[in-house]
């Protein structure tokens, strides 16, 4: 016992004390993440979704700096209005009007001299497109390509003026600029494509210049654009059919500029790869490298399905774990209350009662306590629910495996015996209260424990929910727990319960895992053949499956011992 409240200390000073070590930061550009989100959660029609990252804008909001200017008051009402907004278009049309107004706001906050900025984009992109207009006419493509490398590097540090200004002509530009990087690095380069190119995209810069609105309707595309392009490049390179697949990947070029924020803010490396990759592939594809470039196609696809999968969890996530330590609890409860009901010690019952509310209620507020740790973090959220999500699993297992071997079970059991001899001798109600508290604290530290797996990526309103749910399971178990037992054996209940507790410490392991691919902490080895099951944490990477299969052979080694050894 005494270990095992160690164990559990350490983990909970750690929890408490990493708030007060990480600066939390928050910048529009969290606000304008979760907005991106919440939109997708709408069209997902994922509500539980969309009220986290509802409460998210808020909650970040009210960490900016909000001096005294008009549009403070326009943002409120724009929350206020996507708040009170009844039909998802409504809330889509309410959020793009937030998007507008934070944008407005942002240049309030970090006032930009436009015009400069378009000057200084014009004054060092047009020599360069001169000069490599000129290679190319030449034939002097190694210096076109040189060139081509500092029109690339000058617009990516311009192009932000771009993309605020005109979405449409910023894609125009984007998409010149990779077909431009096709042509060069052709085998073959295919000088008159590159120089129509060129053509083309200074037509695109010389407008935008002149202040001419691009008529390009961009729309809102689904990022899975990007998968059924590269999805149908690979099957057509498959087919040898490598005039098909250069196709699309040119329509994921043309896809790309209308979705790749989706990319950039949730993973930085893959959109790097993909501006610097994919033009390359298009224009270097033939029959002797055809193998190569498919391998490379098939692994930014899938970095691609990872980054924009979903990672969360239920409700019902929230519940198992409360289920499996609660029902434990429940038994030892009515052990206890059966103790003093055959004495005749109802004060003592009254007691057991409220040392055991005592403890679900310690339990439920440090759990809401991690919640909330979560919720603040901030700018390192991401790295802390990864981390921390492994760290849980390893505790699930140590402590899971420690706390129900017979050592443990024999030293518990002990415990309590020698408490409830010394409370019936003496009489003292206050120890029947404080047996029953620490009794049911015990499961309830060992909750927390799993809690702390997922707390990061469940909204408050499937956390509370599950809390509900499995509350109310519970008291329906107490009540007609003579008829349960008849139909379920108690062991047989704990195994099934074990059961799903056991997948939920794989999901949480892949989960976790996964974040942290996600942030390029871990790197990605994708398997291929394998599908993506988010609903189980099952992400086709040999780093995700290699620890996951750990954990299933751990499991079952040590039931396969237990079942042995008759514990």
């Amino acid at each position: 016992m005494k270990r095992y409240l160690t164990i559990f200390s350490i983990v909970m000073f750690i929890c408490l004390i990493a708030p007060l070590t990480i600066k939390a930061t928050t910048s529009l550009s969290e606000i304008y993440i979760s907005v991106t989100d919440a939109k997708t959660a709408i069209q997902e029609k994922d509500k539980q979704a969309f009220k986290q990252h509802f409460k998210e804008i808020k909650d970040n909001w009210q960490k900016v700096i909000q001096n005294d200017h008009k549009l403070v008051q326009t943002i409120n009402e724009d929350i206020h209005k996507v708040e009170e907004s009844k039909s998802p278009e409504d809330k889509e049309k309410a959020l793009n009007k937030l998007t507008s107004d934070l944008i407005d706001y942002e240049k309030v906050l970090n006032p930009v001299d436009k015009q400069k900025k378009r000057d200084q984009l014009q004054k060092e992109m047009q020599p360069l497109i001169q000069e490599i207009s000129k290679a190319i006419t030449d034939k002097d493509f190694e210096q076109a390509q040189a060139i081509n490398n500092q029109l690339n590097a000058t617009w990516t540090k311009n192009e932000a003026i771009v993309r605020e200004e005109d979405i449409g002509r910023y894609g125009q530009i984007e998409t010149r600029l990779m077909f431009i990087r096709i042509a060069l690095t052709k085998d073959k380069v295919d000088a008159a494509s590159a120089q129509i190119e060129v053509e083309q995209l200074k037509k695109a810069l010389d407008e935008y210049y002149a202040g001419k609105k691009s008529d390009v309707k961009t729309g809102d595309q689904d990022v899975n654009i990007l998968n059924k392009h590269l999805d149908q490049a690979i099957r057509n390179i498959k087919n040898n059919d490598l005039a098909k697949a250069k196709q699309d990947l040119q329509q994921f070029i043309i896809a790309w500029p209308n979705v790749e924020s989706e990319i950039s803010t949730k993973n930085g490396a893959l959109y790097t790869k993909i501006e610097q990759q994919i033009p390359q592939f298009a224009g270097q594809l033939e029959q002797d490298n055809k193998d190569d470039i498919q391998a490379h196609l098939e692994s930014i696809n899938h970095e691609i399905k990872s980054t924009i999968s979903k990672t969360s969890y239920t409700f019902w996530d929230a519940a198992l774990i409360l289920l499996r330590e609660g029902v434990e609890a429940l038994l030892i409860v009515m052990a206890l209350l059966t103790v003093t009901r055959k004495s005749e010690q109802r004060k003592a019952s009254k007691w057991i009662v409220i040392g055991s509310m005592s403890g679900i209620a310690l339990s439920i507020v440090l759990a809401f306590i991690f919640k909330s740790i979560f919720d603040n973090l901030g700018a390192t959220r991401e790295l802390t629910e990864g981390i921390v999500g492994i760290g849980s699993v390893v505790l699930m297992i140590i402590v899971g495996i420690w706390l129900h071997s017979k050592s443990s079970l024999d030293s518990w059991q002990s415990f309590i015996n020698k408490n409830m001899d010394i409370a019936m001798s003496t009489g003292s109600i206050i120890t029947f209260g404080l047996v029953a508290f620490l009794s049911v604290f015990r499961e309830g530290a060992e909750t927390i424990i799993f809690y702390l797996g997922i707390v990061g990526k469940i909204s408050t309103w499937s956390f509370v929910l599950g809390i509900v749910v499995a509350s109310v399971i519970l008291v329906l178990i107490a009540i007609f727990f003579n008829q349960i037992t008849k139909w379920i054996p108690i062991h047989r209940l704990f195994f099934i319960m074990s059961l799903f507790i056991f997948i939920l410490a794989f999901k949480i392991l892949g989960v976790s895992i996964h974040t942290l691919q996600i942030l390029n902490i871990v790197s990605q080895h994708a398997i291929n053949k394998l599908p993506f099951i988010d609903i189980v944490g099952f992400y086709p990477t040999y780093e995700t499956l290699i620890p996951q299969l750990a954990l299933v052979i751990i499991v079952v080694v040590y039931y396969m011992m237990s079942k042995k050894k008759g514990t």
